[in-house]
């Protein structure tokens, strides 16, 4: 199965396993309450152009989770940029210089409002000194 596919399905078992386990275990009140609340939910995709696999993780905000293994920090990063990663800015500290460049891409939805975005880099540390730990998967 293509790598697009294999993501795509990914994300999609993500968001109903995780729609049907809150539906399933929550009272009536509290479901309520959770679809008053705009969705927030990343497609997160690490491709590097040369060496090393593709890499995918399905992000949930309010509350954290999904298969993002740092949501919550990740959650936070997106919040502190109210849902444009554009507007991420870099964290100082060294990287090499070597080039191995990859692609951070990004789509789905941030309280409700539509996300796309991607952007190539050098290579990982420079995407990581950019995104902090929304790409540390």
């Amino acid at each position: 199965m293509p790598f697009a596919q294999r993501v795509a399905a990914l994300f999609a078992v993500t968001v109903l396993a995780t729609g049907a386990l809150t539906a399933a275990t929550t009272p009536r009140a509290a479901r309520a309450a959770a679809t008053d609340r705009p969705t927030s939910v990343l497609l997160l995709t690490v491709l590097p152009h040369v060496h090393g696999e593709p890499r995918a993780a399905a992000l949930r905000c309010h509350p954290a989770g999904g298969t993002h293994p740092a949501a919550t920090t990740a959650c936070q990063a997106v919040a502190a940029v109210h849902g444009d990663l554009g507007a991420m800015t870099p964290e100082p500290g060294p990287c090499t210089l070597e080039y191995a460049p990859v692609t951070a891409r990004a789509l789905g939805f941030w309280q409700g409002r539509p996300v796309s975005w991607a952007k190539t880099f050098g290579n990982r540390c420079a995407l990581l000194r950019e995104t902090g730990s929304l790409f540390a998967f």
